[in-house]
């Protein structure tokens, strides 16, 4: 599995768990990780959260 398609499949997960409050759960991972200084944590969250606006959009998995 390459690392967009784990982004893909962290973004359903958190969809299908947390449903509407996916963005927020997601926006409480960057910031934890963002106090402690974990950059590329920050950083792979925040491509979820990418994600995760795509599928929200309409968008689909490429």
């Amino acid at each position: 599995m390459t690392r967009e398609m784990e982004r893909w499949a962290a973004a359903l997960a958190v969809d299908r768990q947390y449903g509407t409050g996916a963005a927020e759960f997601i926006a409480g991972r960057v910031k934890a990780l963002a106090i402690a200084g974990d950059e590329a944590g920050v950083l792979r969250w925040l491509a979820i959260a990418d994600c995760l606006d795509a599928l929200a959009a309409g968008g689909t998995i490429q």
